[in-house]
């Protein structure tokens, strides 16, 4: 008998590493069975990710990158990846295959962890790329808790939103408006996760959503769920992804 967990969008990207049995993954539509020691990349989602496994016991080293991150380490076009998950020797070739190796014939999971902190400094010290105008506009997204317009940031960024668009699709996988739009619902799942406020009772709309049936719906897109039906199928494995020291 497998067991599932609903992964919800927080508009960052995951590194997993399963040690201890097989693991699969339903991103997009798509599923994905790791194996032992293989490293997965998944790219930042705009919709619930499902991990499963066997009843057997089950271990994960688990790595989350903010957007910033994720451009610094790795140089790719992160449109591609969005809503996906890949494998580090699929992005990375042969120096990602070697990694996985070494990290399977590691004796322990402090050493696996620290075999993948080395490789992933390695890779930061690869790009020199300026990301400025991207860490800025992301900066102020995240500091208005997604709440915050197209209009707003053309005029504090100076550039159009034509531009925005194609350079967080190229840099981060999304949009602004979306990237924005899942800040926006992750400040009231925190609020929730952290025993704040009953926000999922559903009938207490939020200050930041139009209505309450404009939260209902936004749940609804980021979890696969109504509020009432998620109470009942969440799980603790799927919140501790989201609670944040």
């Amino acid at each position: 008998m497998a067991d599932s967990r609903i992964i919800v969008p927080d508009g960052r990207a995951k590194i997993i590493i399963p040690y201890r049995n097989d693991v699969r993954a339903m991103a997009g539509g798509k599923l994905l069975s790791a194996k032992q020691h293989q490293i997965l990349l998944i790219g930042i989602q705009s919709n619930p990710v499902t991990i499963a496994s066997t009843t057997a016991a089950t271990s994960t080293i688990g790595v989350e990158l903010t957007p910033r991150g994720l451009y610094h380490f790795f140089n790719l076009h992160m449109h591609e990846i969005a809503n996906r998950i890949v494998s580090f020797e699929d992005i990375l070739g042969s120096w990602g295959r070697r990694l996985q190796q070494r990290i399977g014939e590691a004796a322990n999971p402090q050493v696996k962890i620290a075999l993948l902190q080395g490789a992933l400094a390695d890779l930061l010290t690869r790009n020199t790329k300026d990301y400025s105008l991207l860490d800025y506009t992301l900066d102020i997204i995240r500091r208005s808790h997604g709440i915050v317009t197209v209009r707003s940031l053309e005029a504090q960024t100076g550039f159009t939103k034509r531009y925005l668009d194609i350079l967080f699709k190229n840099h981060v996988g999304l949009s602004p408006k979306s990237y924005a739009n899942i800040l926006r619902f992750q400040t009231a799942y925190q609020l929730w996760i952290q025993g704040k406020a009953p926000i999922f009772s559903g009938d207490t709309p939020q200050a930041y959503y139009y209505d309450q049936s404009h939260f209902i719906k936004e749940f609804k897109r980021f979890t696969g769920f109504t509020p009432h039906k998620y109470n009942e199928v969440a799980n603790n494995f799927g919140k501790s992804f989201y609670v944040k020291m």
